[in-house]
């Protein structure tokens, strides 16, 4: 009796395990054009090619706050890309917004990010000369322009013109 209770187990467990995963294997699916966020359904979407006038220096962070909230500008190759690393108040992390969109020309840029927690950030201005004398200090290039913040929730938008200092080259 033990040895039918055993096999009818032994066989019951393997049924289930055979038919259990015949349902389908895991498999990564694309999005549809429907299942998109909206930042991508408001213009040119990825990152376009264009040409820079700016130097190698000008690429690296710039400070947003003084709580350690920045910008980080990757321009590689005529493309530019890069993030924006934002502590939020009473946080010890910070929430990275990734760029989405974004457009060089000259020293002119544009930049929009995808959104997270439905917030998203756009730039639309200039990396310009500083006026201090070396790029060991903060703010040898500037950040200057337009700055977004765009809400979802509120479907608001909050404008500002800015100006943020670059953080210490080597």
């Amino acid at each position: 009796m033990a040895v039918r209770c055993l096999v009818v187990v032994v066989v019951l467990g393997w049924a289930s395990a055979t038919f259990g995963q015949a349902a389908g294997d895991p498999a990564l699916h694309h999005r549809t054009s429907a299942q998109t966020d909206q930042a991508s359904a408001s213009g040119p979407t990825g990152k376009q090619k264009g040409n820079s006038t700016l130097p190698e220096s000008a690429t690296g962070e710039y400070m947003l706050d003084e709580t350690g909230s920045v910008v980080q500008i990757t321009i590689d190759n005529g493309v530019l890309d890069g993030y924006i690393s934002k502590v939020v108040e009473g946080q010890t992390t910070a929430l990275t917004y990734f760029f989405d969109r974004t457009a060089i020309d000259g020293n002119h840029l544009m930049f929009s990010t995808k959104p997270v927690h439905g917030i998203w950030y756009s730039f639309d201005g200039t990396i310009v000369r500083g006026d201090v004398p070396n790029k060991q200090e903060n703010g040898f290039y500037r950040l200057k322009g337009t700055w977004v913040l765009h809400a979802d929730a509120n479907k608001t938008q909050s404008t500002s013109m800015v100006n943020f200092k670059s953080t210490p080259r080597s």
